[in-house]
């Protein structure tokens, strides 16, 4: 076997291998008017139930985050105002612990993911990817979409009881991606 083939097996071998261990923990479950036990916690509604990050599909629109208030089958979608789901629903799920809210601002949400790995919420088609937002209001946490695709209108935008609005000011959802491998050694 000649060297120049030896060199590309073991080069694709560890590139294999560096891609499977910074594969996040986290993933999305299907749906059914039932929380998993992994599913990651958002924060509380305004009667202090537990609430959840969603993913619904909307036909011609994308895979859009929502908010999931556990026993409902159906989600209120902000995507051109509010659409109602009850088909196509995920749920964001994995160790509750590797993952925190940094607070952000539609200006400068950019600057502030330098180096850090933000949970992808989702797509609007032929757009690009949606980040996972929540903000407090009205007593309760809402969950909902940042453009995160626009650079300086990263736009957070969630259902207001029935109503689609946009803040300025939020929160997203981060990944804690530091990986700690002790056989690795500092020059």
């Amino acid at each position: 076997m000649s060297h120049v083939t030896v060199i590309l097996i073991v080069f694709a071998s560890a590139t294999l291998q560096v891609s499977y261990s910074l594969k996040p923990d986290y993933y999305w479950r299907e749906y059914t008017g039932e929380v998993p036990e992994d599913a990651i916690v958002a924060g509380t509604d305004i009667n202090g139930q537990s609430i959840y990050i969603g993913q619904a599909y909307i036909k011609n629109w994308g895979l859009i985050v929502t908010q999931i208030t556990p026993g409902r089958k159906q989600v209120r979608v902000p995507m051109k105002g509010i659409k109602i789901v009850d088909k196509f629903v995920k749920i964001l799920c994995g160790p509750q612990e590797k993952v925190y809210w940094m607070p952000a601002t539609s200006k400068t949400l950019h600057l502030s993911l330098i180096d850090k790995h933000a949970v992808v919420g989702g797509h609007e088609d032929g757009k690009g990817y949606l980040g996972i937002g929540r903000i407090s209001h009205g007593g309760e946490v809402k969950v909902g979409k940042i453009i995160t695709f626009s650079a300086e209108s990263a736009y957070f935008y969630f259902d207001d009881n029935g109503l689609e609005r946009l803040i300025t000011s939020y929160q997203i959802l981060m990944y804690d991606d530091r990986i700690i491998d002790l056989r690795v050694k500092s020059f």
